[in-house]
């Protein structure tokens, strides 16, 4: 084994110390993780990616870069947080790995001993290794019981193969980074006086417009705070209750538009969901991105559809809608209409804006498939969608009743000739 494939296999191996927590405040933590052994060496050809724990997504990335401290922000306060990290050695850096190992340790022995002091369970590899690039030629009486000169025989006879190997698969990584695994997770918790943020969250929560006001003031750093509870932002909590004047007064002290929820919807989807034209409109108005998507690929035209408001549905496509737009499954909003089992007012309109009524899903699902399952309250088929939607209704509506008036009149013609 190469002294550079060696080191690339203990790398990507390896497991990093978990980060160390240098100091907290009320929603801020710092991490440090310097102490990178066996590998310190590398630290300046090292880039880091730091993740939190979530409920969802599970992990997000609250980090990525060459520094090796990081003050991690806007936490919610008197909350246990996890972390973790990952070590990356960059691009350029990795066919120079064994060249830059014996620039600092000198000799390949050296270098085989301290990863096997560092690593655990490295002693099989650091042998296996510092054997092959020694040569080793003979071996006492009881190596030779346990049969280890068969193992150096057929080394040295396959010597040009394994070099061959080792050479192709060098190559194969040669143009790509190495990553380590994750370390373990780090277990941490903002300072306990955490109480202004959990009253600021209940202030805007019921309306309290002065305390809100008197909050932002003494701490500006609530305005795009999360709530813990719920993964809402103060002007998502805002706009799901409704109160126009709370947003006002949140988007004047500098709330972001765009920070989404847990779940990846931004104050405009939540805008859109709720059917409030007004706010949808204020919100737009202020710059908020009527492109943007949440965690399943869906934009305001699939959330005017989640509405049921005929309304909304009508204004969000006044102001520029995409009839055509899909998210991640593949729906159009006519399509999660159907899925949705919408009234047939709003599947009209979307038809009549000129929707694709022979889509398919990702999943080959064609659209009018959808609409032949649809039932009513009482159990029967809607066939007023069937007529939107499915072209060839008409001509399988008309064959089935020639079908059965044929069966009729056959039944009828029978029963004469047996009197």
């Amino acid at each position: 084994m190469s002294l550079q494939h060696y080191l690339i296999q203990q790398f990507t191996s390896w497991k990093p110390p978990a980060p160390e927590v240098l100091n907290r405040s009320k929603g801020d933590i710092t991490l440090c993780w310097d102490k990178l052994e066996p590998f310190q060496f590398l630290t300046k050809y090292f880039l880091y990616r730091v993740e939190k724990n979530n409920k969802i997504p599970k992990w997000t990335v609250v980090y990525s870069g060459g520094k090796s401290t990081k003050t991690i922000e806007n936490l919610a306060p008197r909350h246990p947080h996890k972390f973790r990290i990952k070590v990356i050695i960059k691009t350029e850096t990795v066919p120079s790995l064994a060249e830059k190992a014996l620039e600092h340790f000198v000799n390949e022995q050296a270098i085989y001993e301290h990863c096997h002091k560092h690593i655990e369970n490295g002693i099989n590899t650091y042998q296996e290794g510092f054997d092959m690039r020694n040569n080793i030629d003979s071996a006492n009486d009881e190596d030779m019981k346990n049969g280890k000169v068969e193992i150096a025989k057929a080394g040295s006879s396959n010597a040009n193969g394994d070099t061959v190997r080792e050479e192709e698969s060098m190559n194969n990584m040669k143009m790509k980074w190495l990553e380590s695994q994750w370390s373990e997770e780090t277990w941490t918790n903002t300072d306990t006086d955490g109480t202004s943020a959990v009253c600021f969250a209940m202030a805007v929560r019921c309306g309290y417009l002065k305390q809100v006001q008197n909050m932002l003031e003494e701490r500006p750093g609530l305005i795009n705070i999360v709530n813990s509870n719920n993964g809402y932002t103060p002007l998502a909590t805002a706009v799901r209750q409704g109160d126009i004047n709370t947003i006002r007064l949140l988007l004047l002290s500098g709330a972001d538009l765009e920070q989404p929820s847990a779940a990846g919807l931004t104050p405009l989807h939540l805008a859109v969901l709720a059917g409030n034209v007004e706010l949808t409109e204020l919100l737009i108005d202020r710059g908020a991105d009527f492109h943007a998507r949440d965690w399943n690929g869906m934009r305001i035209e699939h959330y005017a559809v989640d509405s049921c408001d005929l309304g909304m549905i009508r204004y969000v496509f006044d102001k520029g809608g995409d009839v055509s737009v899909e998210d991640n499954n593949g729906w159009t909003p006519l399509f999660r209409a159907l899925c949705q089992g919408a009234k047939s007012s709003v599947i009209e309109e979307l038809v009549a804006r000129g929707s694709d009524v022979n889509l398919k899903d990702r999943a080959g699902l064609p659209l009018a498939s959808v609409a032949k399952i649809l039932k009513n309250r009482y159990g029967q088929n809607r066939d007023s969608i069937l007529r939107l939607v499915d072209c060839n209704y008409p001509h399988e509506k008309a064959q089935a009743n020639f079908t059965r008036l044929t069966k009729k009149v056959y039944n009828i013609h029978s029963m004469l000739k047996l009197l």
